[in-house]
């Protein structure tokens, strides 16, 4: 009974709907099962891609904080992601702390308690002290945040190729389609496009 429901369903789902509901199911409801799977593998292929390059973002992530950790004495319970991007720009803590001080004095000079309260707030102290033990693992470091980055900025375009994609299954069943739903009104006195839901 349940599957006789659904299919009621399913054949009255207006194409268009289905269509950007998820791309291929309107050209099933009009019966072109060969368009209908075309459409379906590459959705899927989209997901699958955006799936595949945020894993790979995050896991390249991960692991080049754990090498940060290892080379550099960084913070292990450290969460920010600020603190892992300054470890990118600096050797050492102390170089980070020193641009946070000239930052200070000339946002607020004259003023040693703001400068304070600036210094404080941006800087690294006790446990989130950092140091690098060479330049070359802190260009290691830098490379392997780089290919995180990139991974997760590629995963980003995949739900525009989504959209793209539900787009050209909406114009497929509108135009394609058996029944001729778009055309031109060509009767006198009412000369222009029409579409038929």
């Amino acid at each position: 009974m349940f599957l006789g429901i659904s299919l009621i369903i399913f054949q009255a789902m207006n194409p268009i709907f289905a269509s950007a509901v998820v791309p291929g199911l309107g050209e099933l409801i009009q019966g072109q099962k060969s368009k209908a799977r075309t459409f379906f593998v590459i959705e899927g292929s989209i997901w699958l891609t955006y799936l595949g390059f945020n894993y790979s973002g995050h896991k390249i992530d991960q692991s080049a904080r754990a090498f940060a950790i290892d080379h550099s004495n960084a913070n292990p319970a450290q969460r920010d992601e600020e603190y892992f991007d300054a470890l990118e720009d600096y050797l050492s803590s102390d170089d980070h702390n020193l641009e946070v001080e000239r930052n200070a004095s000339y946002l607020y000079p004259g003023d040693l308690q703001r400068q304070q309260e600036y210094i404080q707030e941006h800087g690294y102290f006790g446990t989130d002290t950092w140091e690098w033990d060479t330049l070359s693992n802190l260009g290691d470091y830098w490379r392997r945040r780089k290919d995180a980055r990139e991974n997760l900025r590629r995963a980003s375009f995949m739900p525009g190729f989504a959209i793209i994609n539900r787009i050209i299954s909406i114009i497929d069943v509108i135009v394609f389609s058996e029944e001729k739903r778009i055309g031109f009104d060509t009767r006198p006195g009412k000369i222009g496009l029409y579409y038929k839901f």
